[in-house]
């Protein structure tokens, strides 16, 4: 009786604390923002880069510059205590969350920015056969400052971001259940906590986050399926580009405007339409459109793999 209750305690129940605390320990954000604000007055007191108000009461007064640097901070102390904690606290090597860095894992990058990009696409397809968006040419010229600002936008939106929520949902959370609970309870539970957490970003919609945890389920199917985290690392990136710098909508509730970068995209789209099928200022991740295509390609994801269980 002891051994089972030790054995269900090491196997089910401390790997889901583990997970909770290091997820609370990123949300609460201490040390990161405490490095990130360390280094945004370094960079407005002493070399005078930035010119940000630092008395207003909200985020709203610092300067789309800024914003983009103390995300930037946040996603690489946020992926290091990720990678510590996979090290020291589980005592396993980045190859055990199936991150490996190789040539054969390239192809699996590549597959993922085309399955991205064509997600974008089919669904911006979508919404312009229907009428509720309107596309016309983006890019204009724009100033050297605006052109560093969008390289810093690509860096933590496109690349950052994707590595760091995937080696964290892909690689930590799921990974970890996964071990005591099985691979569908992880699915559910790792989906769920990964759109929820959606619910934090501005103007976020109940659709968005439906269809980010049905996102998180094809990331997770691509990963067994491929046996690599590269693939969905790649997905999401291709995504968040596409549908930013691309056909200029809002990513996750951040959109162009507020991050001072028009002209910087391949298109200016206009909506027009209800918010279920426009997504609204959150972005097509909130787009009943995508919703199809999600069910659509995890179906296809599950098809796969039973294939290929059957080839085996």
């Amino acid at each position: 009786m002891i051994g089972s209750r030790k054995t269900f305690l090491s196997e089910r129940v401390w790997p889901i604390l583990r997970v909770l605390a290091l997820q609370l320990l990123l949300m609460i954000g201490i040390i990161g923002n405490l490095v990130g604000w360390l280094v945004l007055v370094l960079l407005v007191d002493r070399l005078h880069w930035l010119q940000i108000d630092f008395h207003g009461r909200t985020l709203k007064t610092i300067s789309p510059d800024g914003k983009i640097i103390g995300i930037t901070i946040l996603f690489i102390v946020n992926l290091t205590l990720v990678v510590l904690a996979w090290r020291w606290i589980e005592r396993k090597q980045l190859k055990d969350m199936l991150w490996v860095f190789s040539r054969k894992q390239c192809k699996y990058l590549a597959w993922g920015l085309l399955a991205g990009l064509g997600e974008v696409l089919l669904v911006f397809m979508g919404m312009t056969a229907i009428g509720v968006v309107h596309p016309s040419w983006g890019l204009t010229a724009i100033s050297p400052q605006t052109a560093v600002m969008a390289l810093g936008w690509v860096l933590a939106s496109s690349i950052l971001g994707p590595i760091v929520e995937e080696v964290l949902n892909r690689g930590y959370w799921f990974q970890n259940i996964e071990r005591g609970w099985g691979v569908t309870p992880a699915i559910v539970v790792t989906s769920l906590l990964f759109g929820g957490v959606h619910l934090l970003n501005p103007n976020a919609e109940i659709l968005g986050a439906v269809n980010i945890t049905l996102s998180a389920v094809t990331y997770v199917l691509g990963l067994l399926w491929l046996r690599s985290l590269w693939f969905p690392i790649g997905w999401h990136a291709g995504w968040n580009f596409a549908q930013f710098f691309v056909v200029g909508l809002p990513n996750s509730g951040i959109s162009v405007h507020s991050m001072g970068l028009e002209g910087t995209t391949l298109l200016v789209s206009e909506l027009s339409g209800p918010r279920w099928l426009t997504g609204g200022d959150f972005g097509m991740e909130a787009s009943l459109i995508r919703t199809v295509l999600l069910i659509g390609a995890i179906a296809g994801l599950l098809w796969l793999r039973r294939r290929e269980a059957t080839a085996l």
